[in-house]
């Protein structure tokens, strides 16, 4: 047909003219509607393109916006934790820590508080000294300090200070005692222009408007310094409570809102914008496209009509095609425009690794210009990257997609994210600048290798537990401890014998209980060791974790059983000196004074004086009393045996002949089954229960005393009660500071001491109650261990 055309056929038949024109209207019309769905395509993806990035910037606002609280909140907790740290806190000077407060720099017109479980101790916005309201005086302090003792820091929402007249945010710290429970609270107060200030300069100048909302959804800051603290609309806190962290939606208002919700503390950061302004590039490339559709339409029909009048089939075809070609062109413009509004950096290569096509991106990245880069080799370009070039190879010529982390090949000291595709002409290529993620990954790794060598240079076996009891760190000398010990040791170091202890572990990690100290014994084939596990719970921000530490305690252990030994051989010979005591006072000095009663007998009756009389009538009586209390002292010193009379029997009689000497009314309750405690028990409780009464004689003018010794299921309690006046003053210890063995209350202690028993004294105008109690099962050797 073309052919016929260029050699000048004067005359065409009417049939095949018909024809020519209806393809020429096809193919014209087929090049409108390609033409029309290329300007429809173009104009919206880049309205679209457009409307995107204007919602990214308000997702980034909102991020922006919220980091920069997180951050505030974070150095106000670092502040709060180093002064908690203070040794003036930790001595309880408040004034010399009232003065440190004074000195340490904080944003300009906040105070510090320093509270404790009912009232406000004092701060730093008045002088120290001055009184104080109580907490209850202080509508909703007491929730918000149960608030700080679950989390240990806590930021409150926004609230009025009637001190300063201002709106404030509080930021709180749980001090705890040395038993771990909350007994103090610091606090920093700080006026919300502060939050402001951070807000409006980490977000700068935006076509978005930033709003800082607190856990109450009620405005806490904003980014715009004119702007006015105003409630948040209805809608817009109901969509708030149904979404998740983080999002974009649209209001009744016409507003487009993009927030963030951080974890840490519980704000909503919200960036809004007119859904007019949002919708704009939508909106413009819809008219723009639609004014192209009629223009091209009607110049396309305009001129598919004068050709098909006037200049015939293959002028109009050829118009057409240049038509066709035009828009082809203008489509391709808008696509390159496309690629350039792009962040990412991009650029293309043929299958000779030449540079086809670069970005804006890509040129502003290499810092050269268009003609210095399309064209040349991208080997030549990155000719010192190998692992750059390995990529691209993978994509060019094994035709295999690429995404990874890599060291830039222009610049050795920057980190980018390449991905590369293929493509029928050679690959695409992707990449963009992540070296401030992989300074902070490569810092991280470096941060937790220097925490690793920092616990394998301590001598102490320690692992480091997280929140489920799972091990996430040992040092070196837990290590050794492990493979040392082999099979035989319990839970790999971190259980230990007994369903008591590993209960108590378990009660540590779960959070029940915020220590843990055991200690038991490892026997072995060649292996005689004792061990102490000592595990502590703590917290940092959102994290728990467990410290457990493994002593080695085997030579406390063996010079405690030494001592105990030495007790024993101390107690037996007491025993025995106090025995042979009580007999040479009973069988040679009472004799004498026997003797010497039935001389002044003979010698009264030589003496017939009155005067005479009266004198060895004194002398007579002294020496009942002194043979009375030899008696009695010697009664003290070795009574009757445990072993021919048992334990019960032997008190019994103890009691009554004491009671016959002194007067005193004794009354004893003793239980069943004390004859199967340990010897060496039984006779500490009987030389206890000798030290009771004796003092009771000596010293509290009493008229009874009551004795009762019963078990438990945890051991024997012993009680010795009386009547008596009490005691005035406590026992008097050796010169040399120390009590001594067998003499008055210290020695009961001693002996009680050597068995891992308590003794506890409470004394009144009424009388005096000893109660002294001794752990189930105990006898000298294993006590002292215990104890």
């Amino acid at each position: 047909m073309f052919s016929s055309v260029r050699l000048g056929l004067p005359v065409l038949e009417t049939a095949h003219l018909g024809g020519i024109r209806g393809r020429i209207a096809v193919i014209a019309t087929a090049t409108i509607g390609l033409s029309l769905l290329t300007t429809w395509t173009a104009l919206l993806w880049r309205g679209y393109g457009e409307r995107h990035a204007i919602t990214h910037q308000g997702m980034a606002a909102s991020v922006t916006a919220s980091n920069a609280v997180e951050r505030e909140v974070q150095a106000m907790g670092y502040l709060l934790k180093g002064l908690s740290r203070s040794p003036l806190l930790e001595s309880g000077d408040l004034k010399g820590f009232y003065d440190q407060l004074q000195a340490t720099p904080r944003p300009e017109g906040s105070w510090f508080t320093l509270w404790d479980h009912d009232r406000v101790l004092f701060r730093t916005t008045d002088p120290f000294g001055t009184a104080m309201p109580r907490i209850d005086e202080i509508p909703g302090i007491r929730q918000r300090l149960e608030v700080v003792r679950a989390v240990g820091l806590s930021i409150s929402d926004r609230m009025y200070s009637p001190l300063i007249k201002r709106w404030i945010v509080s930021v709180s710290l749980r001090l705890n005692s040395a038993t771990g429970e909350m007994n103090r609270v610091l606090s920093l107060l700080v006026p919300e222009e502060h939050l402001n200030q951070a807000v409006q300069e980490a977000v700068g100048s935006s076509t978005w408007r930033t709003i800082v909302l607190d856990r109450k959804l009620e405005q806490l800051a904003t980014g715009t310094p004119a702007a006015a603290i105003a409630p948040v609309p209805p809608d817009t806190t109901a969509m708030l409570a149904n979404r998740d962290r983080n999002g974009l939606f649209g209001t009744g208002q016409g507003q487009l809102v993009a927030f963030e919700r951080s974890p840490k503390t519980g704000y909503t950061t919200l960036s809004e914008l007119p859904a007019t302004m949002a919708n704009a590039p939508i909106l413009a490339a819809l008219y723009h496209a639609t004014l192209a559709s009629l223009a091209l339409v009607m110049v396309g029909g305009m001129a598919v009509r004068a050709l098909l009048r006037n200049v015939g089939p293959i002028d109009s075809l050829k118009h057409t095609m240049a038509a066709t070609r035009t828009e082809l062109l203008v489509t391709n413009q808008r696509l390159r425009d496309i690629l350039e509004s792009m962040s990412d950096c991009h650029f293309m290569l043929d299958h000779s690794f030449r540079i086809t096509f670069a970005n804006a991106a890509t040129l502003r990245w290499c810092g050269r210009s268009w003609n210095e880069i399309v064209g040349q080799s991208y080997l030549d370009l990155v000719r010192h990257d190998g692992a750059c070039i390995a990529a691209v190879t993978q994509a060019v010529r094994h035709r295999k997609a690429y995404r990874g982390e890599l060291p830039s090949g222009l610049y050795p000291d920057r980190f980018i994210e390449l991905r590369a595709f293929p493509t029928p002409d050679g690959a695409s290529i992707f990449f963009s600048d992540v070296t401030d993620r992989a300074l902070a990954h490569k810092t991280a790794v470096k941060e937790r290798k220097l925490f690793q060598a920092s616990l394998d240079a301590l001598t102490k076996r320690i692992a480091i537990l997280d929140e489920t009891g799972r091990v996430i760190a040992v040092n070196q000398a837990w290590r050794r401890f492990v493979d040392g010990a082999g099979s035989d040791l319990p839970a790999h170091g971190l259980g230990v014998p007994g369903e008591r202890s590993l209960s108590g572990m378990e009660e540590v990690i779960n959070g029940l209980r915020p220590n843990f100290q055991a200690l038991y014994h490892l026997v072995s084939p060649g292996v005689d060791r004792w061990f102490t596990v000592r595990a502590f719970r703590f917290r940092v921000e959102d994290e728990t974790r467990i410290i457990v530490s493994h002593d080695d305690v085997s030579d406390l252990m063996s010079a405690r059983a030494t001592i105990n030994e030495l007790s024993d051989r101390l107690l037996t010979l007491q025993e025995d000196e106090r025995q042979r005591i009580a007999s040479e006072l009973h069988d040679s000095t009472t004799q004498y004074l026997v003797a010497v009663g039935l001389n002044l007998m003979k010698v009264e009756r030589l003496l017939p004086q009155k005067d005479g009389q009266r004198l060895l009538g004194e002398i007579d009586h002294l020496l009942e009393e002194a043979l009375k209390e030899l008696r009695l002292f010697t009664y003290l010193l070795h009574p009757a045996s445990l072993d021919e009379n048992g334990f019960g029997d032997t008190v019994q009689a103890f009691a009554e002949g004491f009671s016959d000497r002194t007067g005193l009314k004794v009354t004893c309750r003793i239980a069943e089954g004390l004859d199967d405690l340990p010897l060496d028990l039984r006779r500490a409780l009987l030389r206890i229960i000798q030290e009771a009464l004796s003092n009771v004689h000596r010293h509290a003018n009493a008229s009874q005393v009551a004795i009762k010794l019963h078990l438990t299921s945890n051991g024997a309690v012993l009680c010795v009660a009386d009547d008596g006046r009490g005691m005035q003053a406590r026992p008097k210890t050796s010169r040399s500071g120390k009590a001594s063995l067998g003499v008055g209350i210290p020695g009961m202690r001693i002996r009680l001491h050597q068995f891992g028993g308590t003794l506890r004294i409470r004394y009144s105008r009424k009388g005096t109650v000893i109660r002294a109690r001794v752990p189930h099962g105990s006898s000298i050797s294993d006590g002292a261990m215990v104890a």
